[in-house]
């Protein structure tokens, strides 16, 4: 189902839905060609939603896939802004928001498996605080190489620390590109975005499960989800019962075309600009 249409959904580029545990914060990203890429909050209080802003420490640089981890204490984002002030070559890396004691996000914080001469972009974590996201770590320079993208995690160590990038299968990353990952809470279901042949159009969305700690062969979530456009941004909620992504599949246009049903046309959700959706994880995930 299109989500909030005409408040979270309308004609504007909209992407990586996120919400809260409390079900009472929505975030999601907003866009436009690579001009600007920045990190809207609303909030629900006194039965309605608050009209979208952009996030603190978001605004400055090109900031995508927010991500609220399943406890709602962090918020994890991609950005390409400066690991450190002065850095001249803007790579993409992935970031975190801790939540504050009066609830506030305070500044972001770089995570330290990010590296300097590669890109992270798109991230999710699970309840045990495993982070899954998509990197260009067999590219061969700084520049985003999106054919390089593969989906890759981390874990926390003992130490306080986090652990080498791991790579998925190839039950998972293909010679083509994939990336968005969206684990469930509980670890054993992977939904992630790739533009393999065969699909339904420019990306699709695909799952996998871990069984007896393997990954199985990927495969495609069908025509009911995947469509001719472009399907990815995917996210679980942290109860597991939603899966929230991104589509551009494009609503018909007006059989007559006038300048007022073109306006309407235009500045709505479905003119093929990316909107948000949502869908009952229960189809997709196992016992």
């Amino acid at each position: 189902m299109l989500m909030s249409p005409g408040f979270i959904s309308s004609g504007l580029d909209e992407a990586y839905g996120t919400l809260g545990p409390d079900g009472d914060e929505f975030y999601y990203c907003l866009r436009k060609n690579g001009m600007f890429s920045v990190i809207m909050a609303t909030r629900f209080h006194d039965g309605f939603w608050s009209y979208p802003e952009v996030v603190s420490f978001s605004g400055n640089y090109l900031d995508t896939s927010p991500f609220v981890s399943p406890d709602g204490e962090f918020l994890f984002f991609a950005s390409n802004r400066p690991a450190q002030e002065g850095d001249g070559i803007l790579d993409w890396n992935i970031w975190s928001s801790k939540r504050g004691k009066d609830g506030q996000w305070l500044s972001a914080e770089l995570m330290l498996f990010s590296k300097d001469d590669r890109n992270e972009v798109s991230v999710s974590v699970d309840t045990n605080g495993v982070i899954y996201f998509s990197a260009d770590y067999q590219g061969t320079t700084l520049t985003m190489n999106e054919d390089a993208l593969d989906i890759f995690f981390v874990q926390p160590n003992e130490k306080g620390a986090w652990t080498e990038a791991v790579r998925l299968p190839e039950s998972v990353n293909s010679e083509l590109p994939e990336k968005d990952p969206a684990i469930s809470p509980d670890g054993k279901c992977l939904v992630f975005s790739s533009s393999r042949m065969g699909g339904e159009g420019t990306s699709d969305l695909y799952v996998s499960y871990k069984v007896e700690g393997e990954w199985t062969e990927a495969v495609s979530l069908g025509s009911k989800v995947n469509s001719g456009a472009y399907e990815g941004g995917a996210a679980f909620t942290s109860d597991g019962k939603l899966l929230i992504f991104t589509s551009s599949v494009p609503r018909d246009m007006p059989h007559q075309l006038k300048y007022s049903s073109i306006k309407k046309w235009l500045l709505g959700p479905g003119n093929g600009a990316g909107d948000i959706w949502y869908m009952d994880a229960s189809i997709i995930l196992k016992e």
